[in-house]
């Protein structure tokens, strides 16, 4: 924020580094092993008192000062200009704290040049000792230029104790000095056997090329047994890392998983061919293979430096100073202003409507450019901008550190926050998809007939929950296997009314023909049940989430009708993912290209290959199934046990997109959009003015309670969520664990010994286990569960279904001619044939009329 601004637009910041970077580290390295093979290639060639072999070794110090003062002195200045460039915070606290370390280890680099010239030149004048003492220095030299610099490296990523001592010492001898220093001499070792192939090939048949086998095999003991202490050094190394940053390296980072496989193969062909060289083959051959290896060499050090890069993000210095300059701490204090308003360099000043994506822009420059490019070969920002809408990126922006450990958070107020957004979304031209609204009317149903006065029976039907969802995206997902079921109780009429369970067969039919079976007695019930799938669709593809079914009981062996009821199955897909994810069709639909947008996600926050699956669906893989990883009770997902569960994973990762938006955030997933298709909020607690958090809590403490749960069970990224989640309604330690779809709200907690409801007292009081929920809960008698006669949850009766008015009342105006719970109003007519005076079911059923 003090300095100017580089603005970089293809080649990002990333490609620069990695350029000049990569191979000015790789020819620094070689000049430290380099220096310690010269001395001790020099003492062999004298030991022997081998003039061809002296030769060589002149030779390959001509090779060896081109490559390392020559080139890697003009990629060093090189290096200095692009980190001031592009990171002159981070650079001005480097200089500041490491000023004398600096000088020092100028000091050693003059002793190098100094050492290395006087060592090429005095090849043929000096005395043998004394130039054996010129080569010694010069590595010494080298080798305590790689110390100074070795302390400052591994500061940026483990400073240690000096964030709070801030003392000089503690920030040089760091956590990760020792194992770095031992990898990075045992990788410099290693190169300069590969440099060493490239001269050694070149050594002439003289003496039937004996000379060049020597240095050959030589040149290979180089390369490959330092190779060896790189595996132990890397392995102290990454266990010397912090938790963060070693879960990073280790377990989250898709990226770093790529550039280990790139360390694994470099390493292993760099130790391959140093094998073939040693092996006798054509000289023709070997000169080339050698440059070949060489080449492998800089991929094994690029592959370091990139996984160590990649492991101190989202910081420049770890705890210190983020990747774009902005240091920590301030993050809060500058977003409060603007960051606009308090950067020195921003040309603008404040976001209005007239200059907001000018404003995106300038702050794309200020704040993702140090890594992102526009384009470019390198980390371009356009394939992930395009994965989502305007409002997915202002979304994803807001909880940016939160969802991507990786990145820094946007630092800025709502409307830069806006902007930019706006600003990213127009790079691929996506804007925030348009709502599914839809226009609906009622639609006309039949009610069954009932005759009060001569009826035998009464059949109760339900569905198991209010409202299904039927998640899929088009060929690509499933998010859960879409089954609903249908439960069915039949009731002889009597002073004493019976549960029928034998001799009667119930069958169900669904409206228009789409479906129809019978419903089998259920295992310890009372009651019949099947379960099957519906779809929410209708032959034309028009939205239908509340197809009707009739069930019908008859006389098992004479088919004789006994009575016949009608029933809602309530299901939807109208799940609006594409307003974040983008690839919406304006009808609700999860579209295949919204769900590779999601999966694209998955994949770069979890390092799987779901994209790669599910675009070979059909080629020998499946679509990806949600619940074959993430065990989810309502479906039966068994999942993995070391991954949350279904639920628990998806409301505890959005609770940090959708923070702060109450029964909004539900609104974003399910289907209860006041002006959607579904529009399943319609019961009696809908009447009253109750919303979806009365009962379960907005979105972040509704995720809080499944993630304790799953914490309990030691699941990966359970305790990581919950540090993230700020809760709105509770302190976090308040909120009781939770297990999905097993444990939910307690009616009993606001209706207390069934009384008058109090609905402050919904969240946080669950059910202890699955009987005790509402849907599977019976009376006092045993006899009733409770939607029996209050119909399903989110449907209570008196239910104001958006496509008409009696289509979830039905069976209570089928058979009392009121819309309210079965038995309501002294309505015990129903079943008991009179009216009751005692409460039978549970307490304050019976009311004065």
């Amino acid at each position: 924020m003090e300095y100017p601004i580089w603005h970089l637009a293809v080649l990002g910041g990333g490609f620069w580094i990695a350029l000049i970077g990569t191979f000015h580290v790789f020819l620094a390295h070689f000049a430290v092993g380099g220096g310690l093979y010269l001395a001790l290639a020099e003492r062999y060639a004298r030991r022997l008192d081998s003039p061809r072999l002296l030769a060589h070794v002149k030779k390959h110090a001509r090779f060896f000062l081109l490559v390392t003062m020559v080139a890697g002195g003009v990629t060093g200045v090189g290096i200095w200009f692009i980190i001031g460039l592009l990171s002159p915070q981070a650079t001005s606290t480097l200089l500041k704290l490491f000023v004398y370390a600096f000088a020092t280890e100028w000091v050693f680099f003059l002793v190098e040049i100094v050492a290395l010239l006087l060592y090429y030149y005095g090849f043929d004048r000096m005395a043998a000792r004394d130039h054996l003492i010129l080569g010694w220095a010069y590595f010494i030299a080298a080798f305590c230029s790689l110390f100074m610099i070795n302390g400052i490296i591994g500061f940026m990523l483990t400073p240690g104790a000096w964030i709070t001592t801030r003392a000089f010492w503690d920030a040089f001898f760091n956590p990760t000095f020792w194992p770095q220093l031992v990898l990075r001499t045992a990788i410099a070792l290693s190169l300069a056997g590969l440099f060493g192939f490239v001269t050694a090939t070149r050594i002439p048949d003289d003496d039937g090329g004996a000379d060049r086998e020597r240095m050959i095999r030589m040149a290979a003991a180089w390369t490959i047994l330092p190779l060896l202490v790189c595996v132990g050094a890397g392995w102290w190394y990454i266990h010397k890392l912090p938790q963060a940053q070693y879960e990073m390296v280790l377990l989250r980072s898709a990226r770093i998983a790529g550039f280990f496989k790139f360390l694994q193969a470099f390493a292993g062909f760099a130790a391959l061919g140093a094998l073939a060289l040693a092996v006798r083959m054509p000289r023709r051959m070997r000169f080339p293979l050698a440059l070949v290896i060489v080449l492998t060499g800089w991929g094994l050090i690029g592959s370091f430096e990139f996984i160590r890069e990649a492991a101190r993000k989202p910081f420049l210095i770890y705890d210190h100073t983020y990747s774009n300059g902005i240091h920590v701490g301030t993050e809060e204090a500058i977003s409060a202003k603007g960051y606009l308003a308090t950067a020195k360099w921003a040309r603008i000043r404040v976001v209005t409507p007239e200059n907001r994506l000018a404003a995106g822009a300038e702050l794309f420059q200020h704040q993702c450019a140090s890594c992102h490019s526009l384009g470019g070969p390198m980390n371009s920002i356009r394939p992930w901008a395009a994965s989502l809408t305007e409002g997915g990126l202002d979304a994803l922006l807001g909880a940016l550190r939160r969802i991507n450990p990786a990145m820094p958070p946007f630092v800025g107020n709502k409307d830069e926050r806006g902007a930019l957004a706006a600003y990213l979304a127009g790079l691929s031209g996506r804007k925030n998809a348009p709502a599914a609204t839809m226009d609906i009317k009622g639609l006309p149903v039949d009610i069954p007939s009932f005759d009060i006065a001569s009826a035998n029976y009464v059949l109760l039907a339900w569905p198991d929950l209010g409202m299904h969802m039927n998640v899929a995206a088009q060929g690509v997902f499933v998010l859960r296997e879409s089954s609903l079921e249908l439960n069915a109780e039949l009731i002889k009429r009597g002073e004493s009314p019976e549960k029928v369970t034998e001799g009667v067969t119930l069958t169900y039919a669904l409206e228009g023909g789409r479906g129809s079976g019978v419903l089998a007695p259920l295992s310890g019930r009372d009651w019949f049940g099947a379960r099957f799938a519906v779809s929410p669709r209708r032959a034309d593809g028009s939205l239908d989430p509340y197809p009707l079914a009739t069930v019908t009981a008859a006389n098992a062996a004479t088919g004789e009708k006994l009575v016949a009821t009608r029933v809602v199955l309530p299901v939807s897909d109208e799940v609006d993912c594409a307003s974040c994810h983008g690839g919406g069709d304006g009808k609700g639909n999860i579209t295949g290209q919204t769900g590779l947008n999601i999966l694209r996600i998955h994949d770069r926050l979890n390092r799987t290959r779901l994209v790669a699956q599910a675009r070979a669906v059909g080629k020998g893989k499946t679509v990806v199934r949600c619940a074959s990883c993430h065990a989810d009770a309502l479906s039966g997902g068994e999942g993995r046990k070391d991954l949350l569960g279904l639920s628990a994973a998806i409301h505890g990762f959005h609770a940090n997109t959708l923070r702060g938006q109450g029964p909004e955030s539900c609104a974003r997933c399910h289907p209860s959009r006041p002006d959607g298709g579904t529009r399943f909020q319609h019961g009696l607690h809908a009447r009253m003015g109750m919303d979806c958090t009365n009962c379960h809590g907005p979105l972040e403490d509704h995720a809080i309670g499944l993630l304790k749960r799953e914490a309990e069970s030691g699941k990966r990224g359970a305790k990581r969520l919950l540090s993230q989640i700020t809760p709105q309604l509770a302190a976090a330690a308040s909120i009781p664990p939770r297990s999905a779809w097993v444990q939910t709200s307690d009616c009993l907690a606001c209706h207390k010994d069934f009384g008058s409801p109090d609905p402050s007292q919904a969240f946080g009081h669950w059910t202890k286990g699955p009987e005790e929920r509402f849907r599977t809960r019976l009376d006092e008698m045993g006899a009733l569960p409770c939607p029996a006669c209050h119909g399903p949850q989110h449907a209570l009766y008196p239910s104001d279904n958006p496509y008409g008015a009696a289509r979830d009342n039905l069976q209570p105006l089928q058979y009392q001619k009121l819309a309210r719970a079965m038995g309501a109003r002294g309505n015990c007519i129903v079943c008991h044939k009179k009216r009751m005076e005692v409460d039978a079911h549970h307490p304050n059923t019976i009311k004065p009329l």
